[in-house]
């Protein structure tokens, strides 16, 4: 049942999102800074945006979430890449200052150790300190290329499907690497921004979020 429903979703993502070569997302920074009412194309009629964000991003995607104020964007992050963890960086100074909520959605590509490495996140006890001691270790490793010693976990059949069902979401929402962003703007369309963006770039979206 629950995979059919993932299917289903899928499906839906994808008639919604790519009918008549029509993308949602596409949205780049310079576009969401000088006009907030065009920085997206409008919602297609299957699919509206607040569908999307409200239930399909909020109930069937697998994320670990940091900070409790300012406005939410999900980003899609496998452990092993380097430009997630200078994005997690950037991100992490706006959630301590209380501007900033981020769902953190992993994904498990870049890698052999990718998948133990994520699984280490979602099966721990408690997913946000392990995922924040990930990110203050992983630094030497990105630079070495040495993931030995990183910490990591057996996957699950949960975590397996989990993360397989993040990475179709994340390629059915129009990614096809990571970090990728996802935000919501103050006139209800949803934003995208694939790849890293400067921590002043990140800040200067901010006033347009909702």
């Amino acid at each position: 049942m629950k995979n059919r429903i993932r299917t289903n979703l899928l499906k839906w993502l994808g008639i919604g999102i790519f009918s008549s070569s029509l993308l949602l997302f596409g949205t780049t920074f310079a576009e969401a800074q000088a006009n907030t009412d065009t920085a997206t194309a409008v919602p297609p009629k299957k699919l509206t945006a607040n569908e999307l964000w409200k239930h399909i991003l909020a109930h069937h995607l697998t994320y670990i979430q940091e900070g409790h104020h300012g406005p939410i964007i999900y980003d899609f992050q496998d452990p092993n890449c380097p430009y997630c963890h200078v994005m997690y960086t950037h991100e992490a100074a706006l959630i301590k200052a209380g501007k900033l909520t981020v769902r953190y959605v992993p994904v498990a590509i870049l890698t052999p150790q990718s998948p133990a490495e994520a699984a280490d996140w979602l099966q721990s006890p408690h997913p946000l300190a392990t995922l924040k001691h990930f990110e203050s270790i992983v630094g030497p490793a990105l630079r070495s290329g040495d993931y030995h010693n990183l910490p990591k976990a057996t996957p699950t059949a949960k975590t397996t499907e989990d993360l397989k069902h993040n990475l179709e979401m994340m390629r059915a929402l129009g990614f096809d690497g990571t970090p990728a962003m996802l935000y919501r703007l103050k006139n209800g369309h949803i934003g995208s921004i694939p790849g890293m963006i400067s921590e002043k770039q990140l800040s200067g979206l901010l006033p347009h979020l909702r």
